[in-house]
């Protein structure tokens, strides 16, 4: 059944969205990074042969277009990570492509590349599709197309989601080459015919898994509660061009996804795969905390939850947190329990408007807050490079999940880490179990005192 995103009004300037921060996190600081951002290659020490770490490649070694150069210079991007040296020049050659890489590793940069090289911005209609899960991974997106794009003489990158005046949409399509945006809006303008696709060569699905599987994720993270994402991105295929390029990319995909969903979609595609057997970001220690309360009431859990948070929070050194709630309930409540002890946080939901969603975005990405409580709208896709600490109030129910928030630290092979705070209760305790089980990094025990690697 077609789901539609709510067509809301609101007087605020599109760019009042815009996120004017940083979008690189440059591999030539002098920063520690892990391997699964740099290269390893053999370096001859004296009469030995060591193994050295290092990107190798520049993304002027890519042949890319001197004004694509441009952006991404300026943007802070010099070297490229392994999954955008492995991809792009496969991408550029027009090949359907199904990507998968850790979670902070640079997929976004690899079809927003593709992308920029492919367009022709003198031609004034839509040339290519980019869909998400959440309007603000959307936002996001758009953000990089503009940066990365701007010395592409006419380009013109827009964003199109839910709760956004349908007008401005309008309008936004009267100048668009490349458009981004949640498949509900997507859909509708599609069905309308306010939005022309006959001349769409390029479709991307962002965090595919969650686009083509929907389930029990596409609801904790603001989609619809039928399960419509398979339902819209299967109708806006067909509404598209039979003769176009896809791309597919998610840090989780699952065998029978990319057999029975992603290969039907594809005219035989690259399957660009750099995961080891363990998803986790190399570089994000991963630990739990098991509490306790005075007894087994839900308020009194998590009274007992929000002191231990509070303590973790002023013991732990960290430059921004990201707490994540299963409920939409737990996490408001969360929010108003840590103000009234003083810490000052901000909040995002998929039940917040749009313009509340956005601003809270923004406000995390442009570091002007430090702690974020949030549902998992914010657990897939959002890069904030500050972030190096996440915290779940609860065991997630699914394993993707977990990864997903695990990925929010450890941005582009830097460090931090992950806390599970786990009540001593047989449902808690039997999904902190099953989840050590699917894991193949450790989920240890809190010691006495977390420590991050640091330079």
């Amino acid at each position: 059944m077609h789901h539609s995103q709510t067509i809301e009004s609101t007087d605020h300037e599109e760019a009042s969205y815009s996120t004017p921060v940083g979008l690189a996190h440059r591999l030539d600081e002098e920063k520690k990074r892990t391997a699964d951002v740099l290269f390893s290659v053999p370096q001859k020490d004296g009469n030995s042969e060591t193994t050295k770490t290092l990107s190798i490649t520049r993304f002027a070694d890519l042949q890319l277009s001197s004004p694509l150069l441009r952006g991404l210079s300026e943007a802070g991007f010099s070297r490229p990570s392994p999954v955008q040296i492995k991809a792009i020049p496969l991408g550029r050659m027009g090949l359907d492509m199904i990507v998968q890489a850790k979670s902070g590793t640079g997929k976004t940069v690899v079809f927003v590349v593709v992308l920029l090289e492919a367009i022709d911005a003198q031609r004034p209609v839509l040339q290519a599709l980019v869909l998400s899960p959440t309007r603000e991974i959307a936002l996001q997106s758009q953000t990089v197309f503009q940066r990365l794009g701007a010395h592409i003489p006419g380009l013109k990158c827009q964003l199109f989601v839910g709760g956004l005046p349908l007008a401005d949409d309008l309008c936004r399509l009267q100048q668009c080459h490349i458009a981004v945006g949640t498949p509900g809006r997507v859909r509708y303008l599609i069905e309308t015919g306010y939005m022309s696709v006959d001349q769409v060569r390029h479709l991307v699905l962002d965090e595919a898994d969650l686009l083509l599987a929907g389930g029990a994720e596409a609801k904790l993270t603001g989609g619809s509660t039928n399960n419509a994402f398979p339902a819209d991105v299967n109708y806006i295929w067909w509404s598209l061009p039979q003769n176009k390029q896809m791309l597919a990319l998610s840090a989780t995909y699952t065998d029978y996804l990319v057999e029975e969903h992603l290969q039907r979609y594809m005219n035989n595609p690259a399957l660009v795969r750099l995961v080891s057997h363990d998803p986790a970001l190399l570089g994000v220690r991963q630990f739990f905390l098991l509490i306790t309360s005075p007894d087994r009431s839900p308020a009194s859990v998590f009274a007992a939850k929000v002191n231990t948070l509070c303590k973790l929070l002023s013991s732990v050194e960290f430059q921004q947190c990201l707490i994540f709630s299963n409920f939409h309930s737990s996490a408001q409540d969360l929010c108003d329990a840590l103000h009234s002890r003083g810490w000052p946080v901000s909040y995002i939901s998929s039940t917040l408007d749009q313009e509340q969603r956005f601003r809270a975005f923004n406000r995390l990405r442009a570091f002007h807050c430090r702690v974020l409580v949030s549902t998992d709208l914010t657990s897939r896709g959002i890069d904030a490079e500050n972030v190096n600490l996440v915290v779940s109030l609860e065991v997630p129910w699914e394993h993707e999940i977990y990864v997903h928030r695990v990925g929010r630290a450890g941005r582009f092979g830097s460090y931090g880490a992950s806390v599970l705070i786990v009540a001593d209760l047989a449902e808690e305790k039997h999904l902190l179990k099953r989840l050590q089980s699917k894991c193949p990094t450790n989920i240890n025990q809190l010691p006495g005192k977390l420590l991050f690697d640091s330079n």
